[in-house]
């Protein structure tokens, strides 16, 4: 399967809303209704909210796409964090960006696909001159958890987030990015 990464753009709208509805549930602990999901949905991953971030120069937004269509994506968010335990963890770290979402078709599970998309985003952010990406993970969610484990994201914090009227407890998980990104760093002489 040829699958190209690529910025999102307005076109991908649909297609992307369509994948978070498929995907974010996959994520959701079990005790979650179908209602706050749809709620959730509808608040933060429909279509004229992926308008919104792809045309924002506050988020970046890569696709996943195959010939079959958009298989995955992954968002930054540039903006400065405005919850208080957020802004603890991330203080004196440096230039801070948010790790948003990331997310794969169920098809391309073990693909590598994820590790992809998250290897781009990366980059995005060192190119943003960001020094340490944060993101928030359901604690419950072992699949994702252990990715992110694997990818350098270390637990710093509990945390919360709402899914419609349930609060769920999350993990707050950081990584220092250096510049050489997924390559050998530069061992300088001196």
């Amino acid at each position: 399967m040829e699958i190209s990464l690529r910025t999102a753009t307005i076109d991908d709208a649909s297609a992307l809303a369509d994948l978070a509805a498929l995907t974010f549930p996959l994520a959701c602990p079990s005790y979650h209704s179908a209602e706050n999901i749809a709620v959730h949905l509808a608040n933060v991953l429909s279509v004229a909210n992926f308008v919104d971030y792809v045309e924002s120069a506050e988020f970046s937004v890569f696709v996943a796409e195959t010939a079959g269509g958009v298989m995955g994506y992954a968002m930054a968010d540039y903006r400065e964090p405005t919850d208080a335990d957020v802004q603890q963890q991330l203080a004196n770290k440096g230039r801070a960006a948010e790790l948003s979402k990331l997310y794969v078709h169920p098809e391309c599970h073990g693909a590598g696909l994820a590790h992809e998309l998250l290897e781009c985003l990366l980059e995005d952010m060192r190119q943003h001159h960001v020094e340490v990406a944060w993101l928030t993970v359901n604690q419950l969610n072992a699949r994702a958890n252990a990715f992110y484990e694997k990818c350098g994201f270390a637990v710093v914090a509990n945390k919360t987030y709402h899914v419609g009227d349930v609060i769920d407890d999350d993990y707050m998980r950081i990584r220092i990015l250096d510049d050489a990104g997924g390559r050998q760093p530069r061992i300088l002489e001196g």
